[in-house]
């Protein structure tokens, strides 16, 4: 685990069956123990939170919203409508 330069938030990276973690059984999976762990550490200290399992991409960053939009009525870009 880390802590993220970006804001307040802690990133645990952990082992597991190989592909989608949604077809993985109980014993392959470690995400729920950790997260387990770190949300009654993070209860202890009184600090609240959220957890988000997600898993690594090759994609990158992916703009879903912008204001004023990118598009036009002549030029529409990927992924607006």
């Amino acid at each position: 685990a880390y802590l993220s330069g970006a804001g307040p938030v802690v990133m645990a990276i952990t082992t597991g069956g190989a592909g989608d973690f949604f077809t993985q059984n109980h014993q392959q999976r470690t995400d729920q123990r950790v997260a387990r762990a770190m949300s009654e550490a993070a209860d202890k200290m009184g600090v609240k939170g959220k957890v988000y399992v997600t898993h690594p991409t090759n994609v990158g960053g992916v703009v879903v919203h912008a204001d004023p939009p990118f598009s036009s009525s002549e030029l529409v870009y990927n992924g607006e409508t």
